[in-house]
């Protein structure tokens, strides 16, 4: 299929580069997706109910009426909500300093004049100075939207009026100030661009504090909202975003770009794809782009020589370790409120931000605090820690496969963790105490999702020398090939839809401005119930059978339209389970068109509401098969671990497994009355099956827990293969017990 455009990645910027050209135009767009989820930084991840929004924090300069609010109201088809954050959405936490950003930037102004009388006017000169650099700053994507004949003027324009821009952070406020306490609680949000004072251009530092100067707001329902509500603005059209998808090279003839080459992932066995379009958008990055998506000898090799040279000038952006907490109880019950808090041991934020071997060592020198349950309104409730560092640390453990890195690499992970959650309870006290689960994710996990090498999810370093250095997009060197994204833009959300804009107005012509100005300004088309065709790998879906086998989990069965082809048992399918939320169910049976699911509405959340409420005859949309979790062909013993629905994939597994009699089941259940292997028509089970009942004694079953049966049951780890399903919390318990057992291999695949 030809299509008008494709873009790869799906992030922020390449969905505003497809979600234009879709609505605006009505142009037939392909989106190119490696991940499983769609929405780079935007997505989220769940894990037994709970959310958490892995790049999304907080966004400025969405109030009624503001301009950025009209894109997402424009892309979203209008049904894009928003939450207001409290009015003091950053506080700011170091020694002898405990002071608050608040939504009045006047109010915020008087509030740091109150507390540093001393600097009042430096402090007044400040707030222009932001306002004036944001300024020059909106020139740069004003000139990346025009014509090419108009751009030049406003280049000139920059480059006369910006000498404060282009200057470092911390020259500026050395400059300016002489309060190490003032200017710390200055650049507190130097975590929003990712570069301590020292190496960020005082561009970027005034463009992010400028975007929050009247407050922050977060999506209703949680980021993961953003990527569904464009995505159906692109599929209206003809497009899709289709995930899964990996992109290896973007294919030229003549020196132009005119398709790319794909591994696409969805099914059992990986197949390469060919796609073909006029027009091809990349909002992966630049480094990735240039360096390796396109040929870098002959002609586009030339062509493109410039750019490379850039990117090897500026170097490698800044990465991130995360610790994703859920919660027991609303973080309310310890005063807080739902904004974000910034702690540091100092008030040297180069010196925390260059102190990688304390963050190894469990001794963090800075977090970021954020809770997105309370941001987006959802519960089980949650919350983040964020400490940014680099990955050259973690590049010992780069080669292990994503998952399964050792036990060195999980004790270092849990050292980490325990230390920002330290660093984090002297800002919010309590809240260790409530802590349910953690999880941690390192700069190897970002490169792994995202692709950004050395998980630099900023994309590239926003220091002096990038202001100063010739533009990377969205116009390239290639005929046919555009850039959007944070490198075509900025850093943050809505720097990176602003290289999206600015990458569909170069892909619509001399008039895509205009064009793309008009659209949004008369607000977005209503759509509400236009029927159109589903892209590849979506399915139609007729619920034809319910039925609850114990309390709290369903069997569902739905018959699928079309012919869905090849798949793994193991692999998940994802349920449309009302407006934009959708939720990934692992595959428990797969024949003839018809699906079958089990369901847990244990967590009470959305996808739970939905099977209890369905009826028999509904109908929905059913995307897969996804993911990669599958049995292999090692020959090893294979023993499985599941706890509830997790034994869902481990039943299409049996079904088709060569061997079963040698393996060994551990299912572990509350009591005889949710024990699924006994509940399940047709279930096909392995040689020996070990059920542990947590709160009733049964002969013949283990009583305790699946992780208790791995210590003290008759059970031989030593070189097996272990499959690993059921609740985040078993498999975290499971996993440092099987790391000293001597298993060959420990499978699992969590999304």
């Amino acid at each position: 299929m030809m299509y008008d455009a494709i873009v790869i990645g799906s992030g922020i910027g390449g969905l505003t580069t497809a979600g234009l050209l879709a609505r605006v135009a009505g142009k037939r767009v392909l989106v190119l997706e490696r991940h499983t989820e769609p929405g780079g930084l935007t997505h989220t991840f769940r894990r037994d109910g709970a959310s958490w929004d892995v790049g999304v924090h907080y966004i400025g300069q969405v109030g009624p009426g503001d301009r950025t609010r009209a894109y997402f109201d424009y892309l979203s088809g209008g049904q894009l909500e928003w939450n207001r954050m409290p009015e003091a959405y950053d506080r700011f936490v170091y020694p002898g300093i405990d002071l608050s950003a608040v939504s009045d930037p006047e109010q915020y102004e008087r509030a740091l004049i109150r507390a540093f009388p001393d600097e009042a006017a430096a402090v007044s000169r400040y707030f222009k100075d932001v306002r004036r650099t944001a300024a020059w700053t909106t020139l740069g994507f004003v000139g990346a939207m025009v014509p090419p004949r108009l751009a030049p003027a406003l280049n000139l324009l920059q480059r006369l009026t910006g000498r404060t821009a282009t200057s470092t952070t911390k020259d500026y406020l050395d400059a300016r100030f002489r309060s190490p306490e003032l200017k710390a609680i200055l650049t507190g949000q130097w975590g929003d661009y990712g570069l301590p004072p020292s190496r960020s251009a005082f561009a970027v530092h005034a463009m992010i504090v400028a975007h929050y100067l009247d407050g922050a707001w977060f999506p209703r329902g949680g980021s993961a909202r953003i990527a569904r509500t464009f995505e159906k603005g692109i599929e209206q059209t003809g497009g899709a975003v289709r995930v899964a998808h990996e992109v290896t090279e973007i294919l030229t003839d003549g020196g132009a770009a005119v398709g790319v080459r794909a591994l696409d992932r969805r099914g059992p066995e990986t197949h390469e794809r060919i796609h073909r379009a006029p027009v091809v958008v990349s909002a992966i990055g630049a480094p990735t782009t240039f360096q390796h998506l396109l040929p870098t000898d002959g002609a586009v090799g030339r062509a493109t020589a410039r750019a490379r040279d850039t990117i090897r000038r500026l170097g490698a952006g800044g990465s991130a370790t995360t610790v994703y907490l859920r919660l027991k109880a609303d973080p309310r019950t310890i005063g807080v409120d739902g904004g974000n808090v910034w702690v540091g041991r100092g008030l040297d934020h180069d010196a925390a931000g260059t102190s990688e071997r304390a963050l190894l060592e469990g001794e963090p020198q800075e977090v970021f605090i954020s809770f997105p349950s309370l941001k987006s309104g959802q519960e089980p409730h949650t919350a983040e820690i964020v400490s940014f560092c680099s990955a050259e640390p973690f590049h010992p453990w780069a080669h292990r496969p994503r998952g399964n890195r050792g036990p060195d690499y999980s004790a270092l992970k849990e050292r980490i963790a325990s230390g920002m959650l330290a660093l984090a309870e002297s800002a919010v006290p309590g809240l260790t105490d409530l802590v349910d689960y953690m999880e941690i994710s390192t700069p190897l996990t970002y490169e792994d999702y995202t692709a950004h090498p050395a998980g630099a999810f900023y994309g590239l370093p926003a220091t002096p020398l990038r202001y100063t250095s010739p533009s990377l997009g969205p116009r390239t060197a290639v005929p046919g090939l555009l850039l959007s994204g944070q490198d075509a833009g900025s850093e943050g959300v809505v720097g990176a839809m602003m290289g999206g804009v600015a990458a569909a107005c170069q892909a619509l012509g001399p008039h895509g401005y205009s064009m793309i100005s008009r659209a949004v300004r008369s607000g977005p088309e209503k759509r509400v119930g236009r029927p159109y065709t589903l892209p590849d790998g979506k399915h139609r879906a007729a619920l034809v059978v319910k039925r609850r086998l114990t309390p709290s989990v369903w069997e569902a069965r739905l018959s699928l339209e079309g012919s869905v082809g090849a798949w793994t048992p193991g692999q998940f399918a994802r349920l449309h389970v009302g407006g934009d939320a959708w939720r990934d169910y692992s595959i428990a049976g797969l024949e003839d068109g018809m699906l079958r699911l089990l369901i847990s509405t244990r967590t009470g959340g959305r996808g739970s509401r939905f099977i209890e409420e369905v009826e028999e005859g509904t109908r929905t949309v059913v995307e897969l098969p996804l993911g990669r979790y599958g049995l292999t062909t090692t020959g090893h013993r294979r023993v499985f671990i599941a706890t509830g629905t997790g034994l869902a994939p481990f039943l299409a597994m049996f079904h088709h497994a060569q061997g079963l009699e040698d393996d060994t089941l551990l299912f572990g259940c509350r009591d005889r009355g949710e024990d699924l292997t006994t509940l399940i028509d047709d279930a096909v089970l392995p040689g020996r099956v070990v059920r542990c009942l947590s709160r009733e004694t049964v002969t013949g079953s283990f009583r305790g827990r699946v992780t208790d049966a791995l210590a003290r049951a008759d059970i031989d780890l030593t070189g097996a293969d272990v499959y690993l399903c059921g609740s985040a919390a078993m498999v975290a318990d499971c996993r440092p017990f099987l790391d000293r057992a001597g298993v060959a291999d420990i499978l699992t695949e969590p999304y």
